[in-house]
């Protein structure tokens, strides 16, 4: 059963290869939450798991839930080293970047992110590195370094070619632009990011699209238009339970309401983001919408209601920052974990490469032992040419299986795991190999067998000549 289920994950991992959908297929994944725990199940192909876990960490991402994104990225990290395709590490450490990184600790972010890049670029993959960069110039963006973040940005649209990576992509484009007060461009670039045209394809896309489009009306002073993206990603956040957008487009319209004093709805979108954001935990989005709520009511002249939320946000921003050093002492237990498992890797890496270079060395004796037995044999016994070529067969496969494994290496890394390529490679070796056999045989078989010729002729001749010695030496009767 156990040689089968291998089976199953070897043919599957070939199949992806061969399609190329190893690694950017799975780019901008789905979030599937993983209730019934299958990413544990041991029964399933490895690489099925791996994907399940994935498509978990990012589910628990977008519900706010980042040490659980955490674990599972964890998780990941450790099936992408055991499968060794370099791509799966750079999905688990875009992963691992988002739910451990952020405002709260960017530097564990931008390490995470920076492995993800390197593991994409040994891979030479164009579309992971993008997604790389996309995630560092958020991060730049979130520390305010707009002009460094759009630099990147703009080299992450250049690589990335899923079309829920161009959404992710132009969204952040669109907010730096607004964040720099650039609202023409903002508004520009949350056209580009409308990739997604089902909310079913990717809801998080979706609903992200139209609130970049919204907050980007807004910023041009069109409320008509911002109010129905706004609430078209209301919408869609709410019926497919996506928490981030639903919070952020509620705080844009309810801003956007503010400003022309329609208080009342602003207040309705304010307290409707206080809870959303209370019951998963986003500190951030909540100060947000307690602030909204702070000037709504002060502009009503509300004054207790408005002191109320203004201390709610206070203690929001206290909480804040609480929990921002809480995530740092968390990180710094992964972190730790990671650099165990790193360690653990490198030893058992440095254990295979010690073992197969002593395979290697036993390959090469084994061929060079067959290559003197042939000689010394050819010397000390009469040899046929059918036995000859047999020999000859088993020392050109030995030798056929020797390159393949020395070079199989330096062919997985020019032809990107690519075993059709590998495939032709190994054929043009072989069909340099079998011409050159056949003459080595050729000449071999001459030399030996005129050389058996002489010795049976050699030996006839001194049978000849010891017969007649003894002939000679015979009275005569």
């Amino acid at each position: 059963m156990k040689l089968f289920q291998m089976i199953r994950a070897l043919m599957l991992v070939l199949t992806l290869l061969i399609r190329g959908e190893v690694g950017a297929q799975k780019l901008g994944i789905e979030s599937r939450y993983d209730s019934l725990d299958t990413r544990h199940d041991m029964s399933r192909p490895m690489l099925e798991r791996f994907w399940i876990t994935v498509n978990h960490a990012w589910a628990c991402y977008y519900r706010g839930e980042r040490t659980a994104s955490t674990r599972a990225g964890m998780d990941a990290l450790g099936l992408a080293d055991s499968l060794g395709v370099d791509t799966l590490g750079a999905e688990a450490y875009l992963v691992l970047g988002n739910s451990t990184g952020g405002s709260a600790d960017p530097e564990v972010a931008m390490k995470h992110f920076y492995r993800a890049r390197a593991l994409a670029e040994k891979a030479g993959s164009r579309e992971y590195s993008g997604v790389a960069d996309k995630e560092i110039g958020v991060v730049y963006r979130l520390m305010e370094d707009y002009p460094r973040s759009l630099e990147l940005l703009k080299k992450a649209i250049v690589n990335v070619r899923s079309m829920l990576e161009v959404n992710r992509t132009y969204c952040q484009l669109s907010d730096t632009y607004r964040f720099m007060g650039q609202a023409d461009s903002a508004l520009y670039y949350a056209h580009r990011s409308n990739t997604i045209r089902e909310p079913e394809e990717d809801p998080y896309g979706y609903a992200r699209s139209y609130y970049t489009l919204g907050a980007a009306y807004a910023a041009k002073g069109d409320r008509v238009l911002a109010e129905v993206h706004f609430t078209r990603a209301i919408e869609v956040a709410d019926s497919f339970e996506v928490v981030i957008p639903l919070i952020q487009a509620l705080g844009g319209r309810g801003r956007m309401r503010l400003e022309i004093q329609d208080l009342p709805g602003a207040i309705t979108d304010g307290r409707r983001a206080l809870a959303v954001s209370l019951a998963f935990g986003h500190l951030s989005l909540t100060a947000r919408s307690a602030d909204l709520l702070r000037a709504a009511y002060k502009a009503q002249g509300r004054l207790d209601s408005a002191f109320h939320y203004s201390e709610m946000k206070a203690l929001f921003n206290d909480s804040l920052k609480t929990t921002g050093n809480m995530i740092k002492l968390q990180n710094m237990t992964f972190e730790q974990d990671l650099k165990e498992r790193e360690e653990a890797r490198l030893l058992e890496v440095a254990a295979t490469e010690r073992s197969r270079n002593l395979q290697f060395g036993i390959i090469a004796l084994i061929v060079l032992t067959l290559g003197i037995f042939l000689l010394v044999f050819s010397r000390t016994a009469v040899v046929g040419a059918k036995a000859i070529k047999n020999l000859s067969l088993i020392a050109l496969l030995l030798f056929f299986e020797f390159i393949n494994l020395l070079v199989h290496p330096f062919l997985d890394r020019i032809t990107n795991h690519s075993p059709i390529l590998m495939l032709l490679c190994m054929a043009t070796i072989a069909g340099l190999l079998i011409p050159l056999h056949h003459r080595m045989e050729k000449l071999i078989t001459n030399m030996l067998v005129s050389k058996n010729n002489r010795v049976r002729l050699e030996a006839a001749r001194r049978t000849i000549e010891e017969l007649e010695g003894a002939g000679k030496t015979d009275p005569v009767g």
